[in-house]
């Protein structure tokens, strides 16, 4: 089961090619879009894809969104059912060969990094992890995936190698990122595929932005998933992912 997440940047109006082609690379069987704003775009790169896919606009602005080469069983749009979602949290089941149901949330976080930012987002974290708090208590295997808007603690950021907008915020926090977001998650059981995989490439590698590539904000977190069955994780920074949005797209597979 091959898994990518991707930040389209404000619904890939004028780039749906673009970006079905950077998907399509990964050889995807699942694939969580965020910013899935434009219906226009999702139909052709789900064509593209030859994937069924299921949309969840947010309450106040956003969307997600999941493809699927595997049946869909069922589909809940939380960023409408809970109060104090900033963008978009989608929930879905999909049946996969030799896993069985696997329940998916498609997530996007609060922006910005400063701690006031931080502090949103742990309140938004406090909904997903309520969200899905049945299936770790019937030890249900799932993943959280999508643009979480938070650096990890594991990750080496040098404020130079970010956006401008980033080192003043950097400046303003005192000279660093908060990083609790990612630690929250973590210390409820969940693994960061891409720093279980490749630890060293983890502490290095950013997802965003594709032009200042300094922080690593775009993650696929598994629940109940032993790392020995991931085989494999990734950060697409090819040169058509660098222009078809302002996010590299991860991926991972789990075997």
């Amino acid at each position: 089961m091959r898994i990518v997440s991707y930040n389209i940047l404000d619904g890939g109006e004028g780039r749906a090619d673009p970006l079905a082609e950077v998907i399509l690379a990964q050889r995807p069987d699942i694939v969580g879009l965020v910013e899935a704003v434009d219906g226009d775009v999702l139909e052709r790169v789900a064509k593209r894809l030859k994937m069924d896919y299921v949309v969840a606009p947010g309450a106040a602005k956003g969307a997600s969104a999941l493809f699927t080469r595997y049946p869909l069983l069922e589909s809940i749009n939380h960023g409408l059912l809970r109060p104090g979602l900033s963008k978009s949290l989608l929930e879905a089941t999909v049946a996969v060969p030799g896993f069985g149901s696997v329940p998916i949330g498609v997530a996007h976080l609060h922006a910005h990094a400063r701690q006031r930012d931080e502090e949103i987002r742990l309140r938004e974290l406090e909904i997903i992890l309520d969200v899905f708090s049945r299936h770790r208590a019937a030890n249900r295997p799932h993943l959280l995936i999508g643009d979480f808007n938070a650096n990890s603690p594991v990750q080496q950021i040098d404020p130079k190698l970010t956006k401008p907008s980033t080192q003043g915020e950097w400046q303003a926090n005192g000279g660093h990122l908060p990083r609790l977001a990612v630690e929250k998650l973590l210390a409820q059981g969940y693994t960061d595929t891409f720093h279980a995989v490749h630890p060293r490439r983890a502490a290095v590698t950013g997802t965003f932005s594709t032009q200042f590539p300094g922080q690593r904000v775009d993650y696929l977190f598994a629940w109940g998933i032993a790392p020995p069955r991931l085989r494999d994780a990734w950060i697409e920074q090819d040169r058509l992912a660098k222009y078809a949005s302002d996010h590299f797209p991860v991926g991972v597979e789990v075997t």
